[in-house]
């Protein structure tokens, strides 16, 4: 799923009920719904690799120095 769509789906609910703004966000552990947990962070852009299955967000002190990625590598927002 794009952002662009995410976004959209959740300015739909609220336009159909704004008292959705006031619920707790959680996420799903894995595809099957085999556990739940709260989303404590604020959304965060970065590197996704599906290969490595790792994430190195974008204010992460190694990711220009270390992994030498740049703005232009960034191609995930991490949720969570």
């Amino acid at each position: 799923m794009k952002l662009k769509e995410f976004l959209e789906n959740i300015q739909e609910m609220v336009k159909e009920d704004p008292s959705l703004l006031e619920l707790d966000v959680i996420t799903s552990k894995d595809a099957e719904g085999n556990g739940y947990e709260e989303v404590y962070y604020g959304p965060s852009p970065g590197v996704y690799d599906s290969d490595e299955d790792g994430f190195v967000p974008s204010h992460s002190e190694d990711f220009e120095e270390e992994y030498e990625y740049t703005k232009e590598d960034i191609n995930a927002i991490c949720i969570n």
